[in-house]
């Protein structure tokens, strides 16, 4: 009997641990060495093509003002359904010194890109 149930088991995780209707899961990680406020954009919906991001670019991609501690990660994320399409965050801010920013992008938790800047830094998973 132990061996049904662990065959019913084994037979039913699948089909609700890899159901994926919504998408990938996306976190963006944005770190410096120094305290700022900084501005970070990041992708949070997937555009049904590039015209339409061009067209109007705030319906998909949020830009956020806010305050970072040196050292502390700031961590945002998304659904999106074509993450090496679509995934991308940026952060800036200025300082008299570079504040030397680091970002990440982990898809479906591994991380795919990972970059490193002065004064800002961007990750994406293509070129823009």
């Amino acid at each position: 009997m132990a061996a049904c149930t662990v065959t019913v088991l084994t037979v039913a995780m699948p089909a609700t641990s890899h159901a994926d209707p919504a998408g990938h899961q996306v976190t963006y990680t944005v770190t410096t060495t120094s305290d700022l406020t900084a501005n970070i954009r990041y992708m949070h919906a997937d555009p049904p093509s590039q015209a339409a991001f061009d067209a109007e670019s705030s319906k998909y991609l949020t830009t956020v003002h806010t305050p970072i501690i040196g050292g502390q990660p700031l961590v945002y994320t998304a659904t999106l359904a074509d993450p090496n399409q679509w995934a991308i965050v940026t952060a800036s801010g200025g300082l008299r010194v570079n504040p030397e920013f680091h970002c990440e992008i982990a898809v479906d938790g591994q991380v795919v890109v990972s970059e490193n800047g002065g004064s800002g830094v961007k990750c994406s998973t293509r070129p823009w």
